[in-house]
């Protein structure tokens, strides 16, 4: 192309570029833009002549760059992110500042969601999307800003920073103890034990049986029987309702405990390593509402875990 010629290349020609440099394969760019991988070599070809040099060198699997390749995918790279960070700041102006939070349907209605009025009163100016979901997501696809996770860790290629130290405890509706006292372990008996599966399989999971282990329990206490959910706040929900009692991790159950709908009979609480989890895309958290909402929820969560530390020793 003429130095003196200020015209760019065509945009498209340039994203075809960027996704074949990217993949290394001009099938896989084909795939990734919807169009045939013929249409990808006519593009490049074109883009080459324009240019004046060779992108690519051809006959290598995987294909390789040239040196002009290089230079062209470095351009393209810090073109399309500053492209794509300026449709987020279009989408902001014209939207509003947005917050888009991932987490498991338990966590979103048993604390986030009655949280909510306190984080946007210190944040007002944000907008907040919540995608309550079990399934894995990660910070960064799909517009989402921050995953809260419960799990034992291990989570690659994110900024991760446990939120809780989980610990396990019964808990039951005062009326519930009102019909039916609880004073020792062995008066579960007479109640319907309400189980949760999330996470079963994994090894530091806390159930009944683990729980009646730590007691020391000498009671003929079946930890199997009663009712099962598959999530959390279905077993919460029923223990609320006096169907039964729950065994909680303090996290979902502080507020509810420090206002009276439900209440810890026993003590004992159980620690496991299976905690809650914020997932990040690397560095995102340094500043603007990621930021805010890190330092928030962080902070909620430490006092929370002080309205649930039980009085007693553990």
């Amino acid at each position: 192309m003429n130095s003196s010629n200020d015209q760019l290349p065509n945009l498209g020609s340039l994203q075809f570029f960027h996704h074949v440099a990217l993949t290394r394969s001009f099938s896989a760019a084909a795939r990734a833009l919807h169009v045939t991988q013929g249409a990808i070599s006519h593009r490049i070809r074109a883009l080459e002549e324009e240019l004046g040099c060779r992108l690519f060198v051809r006959g290598r699997r995987p294909i390789a760059l040239t040196q002009a390749g290089e230079v062209l995918l470095s351009a393209t790279t810090a073109a399309f992110s500053r492209l794509r960070a300026g449709m987020v700041e279009l989408d902001e102006l014209r939207h509003g500042v947005r917050l888009s939070i991932s987490c498991s349907p338990s966590f979103a209605l048993r604390w986030l969601v009655p949280h909510l009025p306190e984080f946007r009163a210190h944040a007002p100016e944000l907008d907040v999307r919540i995608d309550a979901t079990d399934a894995l997501v990660r910070p960064g696809i799909a517009g989402i800003d921050v995953c809260v996770r419960f799990g034992p860790g291990g989570y690659a290629g994110v900024d991760a920073e446990p939120l809780t130290h989980e610990r396990l405890t019964p808990v039951c509706s005062p009326l519930l103890l009102e019909r039916q006292p609880i004073e020792t372990v062995g008066d579960l008996a007479n109640h319907t034990l309400l189980h949760d599966v999330v996470l079963a399989n994994e090894p530091s999971h806390v159930g009944w049986a683990e729980w009646l282990d730590c007691a020391g329990d000498t009671q003929p206490i079946d930890p199997s029987h009663g009712l099962t959910f598959s999530h959390a706040y279905m077993a919460l929900d029923a223990a609320l309702a006096g169907q039964g009692v729950a065994l909680a991790r303090r996290t979902l159950v502080a507020r509810d405990i420090a206002e009276g709908r439900l209440v810890a009979p026993l003590a004992l609480s159980v620690p496991t390593a299976l905690r809650y989890w914020l997932l990040t895309v690397r560095g995102a958290r340094e500043t603007g509402p990621v930021a805010l909402f890190c330092q928030w929820i962080q902070d909620r969560l430490r006092s929370d875990d002080r309205l649930a530390s039980p009085s007693a020793p553990e």
